[in-house]
């Protein structure tokens, strides 16, 4: 087995009473990127301070790069992308990266190659200039990233760094972290965002501070003991109560005018076909293949069953 280059067993953390991480367990390899996948307040970013030591946990064990997380000599070889990357919006792009090369110490040699090595990767070269507070969206987070790749990091944390971002910029953005893991560099990155996620080598889905399933995004949307159904028609989501009666059903979903429903697997499509009929001779199914978010909204469903029902 490759080894690990962030290891996190059995992570607890609270704030005060309030439990935030319950016994989350992860692995990231060198040149992987692993999605962490919640809704907002799930503990993406405690996770992540977790793990880039701005937080002491409560119980569990944290490893980069073979060190304690809160290990000062790690600081030169992680980059932490948190919401809103500090950026100095009156600075100018180079006067942003010539800051963050003085901050890791650099010398003004390898800093000036560095620099300019950067500008031409994330296409900022010609804007060295214009101020970051006149940036684009998009243009700011390639500048965010530029600025946490100035010191070659061999690990990466990244906190929903596209929030806002339009989707071409998000494209973009993706097309330069690939080249970072390509350098072997392990990402953990947090999002709520499943097109992301979808790009990701392995994800984790985070519900109320635990991480229910995790795999590569392949893994966590096929097999399992259930089957995805499509359901169509002018009065689909009006029958979702009706079709949530029937012991075969286990979950239902409105999706835009369809309803997506989940059946044991043990039982027939051509049974829920027939029975469908008889309910409402309008709807028609068509059997589906499961995306990151069906597989996502199931398991929070599931999840929520089973902290209601013990």
């Amino acid at each position: 087995m490759i080894e690990a280059a962030m290891e996190i067993a059995d992570l607890r953390f609270a704030y005060g009473e309030r439990p935030v991480l319950g016994g989350v367990t992860l692995r990231v390899a060198p040149g992987q990127i692993y999605g962490v996948v919640g809704a907002d307040g799930a503990g993406k970013t405690t996770l992540l301070q977790l793990a880039v030591g701005q937080l002491s946990p409560r119980d569990g064990r944290i490893r980069v790069l073979g060190r304690d997380a809160a290990d000062p000599a790690l600081r030169d070889e992680i980059a932490y992308m948190p919401q809103g990357f500090g950026l100095y919006p009156d600075l100018s792009v180079r006067e942003n990266l010539d800051f963050f090369a003085d901050l890791h110490g650099l010398p003004r040699a390898v800093a000036r190659e560095r620099i300019a090595e950067l500008l031409q990767r994330t296409g900022l070269a010609g804007f060295e200039a214009r101020r970051a507070n006149n940036l684009s969206g998009g243009m700011m987070q390639k500048l965010a990233l530029a600025c946490a790749l100035i010191s070659q990091p061999r690990a990466m944390f990244l906190d929903e760094p596209t929030t806002g971002v339009d989707p071409v910029s998000r494209r973009a953005f993706w097309r330069l972290l690939n080249g970072v893991r390509a350098e072997g560099v392990a990402i953990l990155y947090a999002t709520a965002n499943m097109d992301e996620a979808e790009r990701c080598d392995r994800v984790g889905l985070l519900h109320a501070g635990r991480l229910d399933r995790q795999g590569t995004p392949l893994e966590l949307t096929t097999g399992g003991d259930a089957t995805l159904v499509g359901v169509s028609g002018p009065t689909a989501r009006r029958r979702r109560a009706a079709l949530l009666a029937w012991p075969m059903v286990r979950l239902a979903f409105p999706v835009g005018r369809q309803l997506r429903v989940w059946l044991d697997a043990g039982d027939s499509l051509a049974e829920f076909q027939a029975q469908l009929r008889v309910l409402d001779p309008e709807l028609e199914t068509q059997s589906l293949r499961p995306t990151l978010q069906d597989a996502a909204l199931r398991e929070l469903a599931m999840a929520e069953y089973v902290d209601e029902n013990g």
